[in-house]
């Protein structure tokens, strides 16, 4: 239910998320040899792609929060085109890439835990594009997205 809540505290109904199918999380299960995590395979083709607004940042620089904004969610597409484009400029070939910051950093899988460990979950690691640098900023994909939905917006009188 954490993808369903990001999406109601964080997105417009003007802008609905963009439907997964089962073969295209697949493809890219195939392209990366890797089983993509339940908790985020059973998210994204329930709710589909969200695509949150900039109050998120917002908040998260208001409040000075130690969260990272979230720019868009890829696509199953995007997540093999941008992957491959990153392997060759900076980005650890054991990353898989399914979102990014505001600035062009990754939000990623390690490739290699997903093959050793085929459970519902995988931590969340954070690829800094600037300073070439890969962090864990959460345990699991659920996780990462309830940080998120405990997020207060700010209102606009606070600006």
């Amino acid at each position: 239910m954490s993808l369903e809540r990001f999406t109601e505290k964080w997105t417009s109904s003007s802008y609905p998320p963009d439907p997964v199918s089962e073969s295209d999380l697949s493809r890219v299960e195939f392209r990366f040899g890797v089983r993509l995590p339940d908790d985020y395979r059973d998210a994204v083709l329930r709710v589909g792609l969200p695509r949150p607004k900039l109050a998120l940042l917002s908040a998260i620089v208001e409040r000075e929060l130690d969260l990272q904004g979230i720019g868009e969610f890829y696509a199953p597409s995007e997540i093999i085109t941008a992957t491959l484009a990153w392997h060759e400029i900076s980005m650890p070939a054991n990353l898989i890439a399914f979102a990014d910051d505001h600035a062009g950093n990754k939000f990623c899988f390690d490739a290699e835990r997903l093959k050793k460990h085929a459970d519902g979950s995988a931590a969340i690691w954070f690829f800094d594009h600037d300073f070439e640098t890969v962090e864990c900023v959460a345990p699991s994909f659920t996780a990462w997205i309830e940080a998120y939905c405990e997020v207060e917006p700010v209102e606009e009188e606070e600006y």
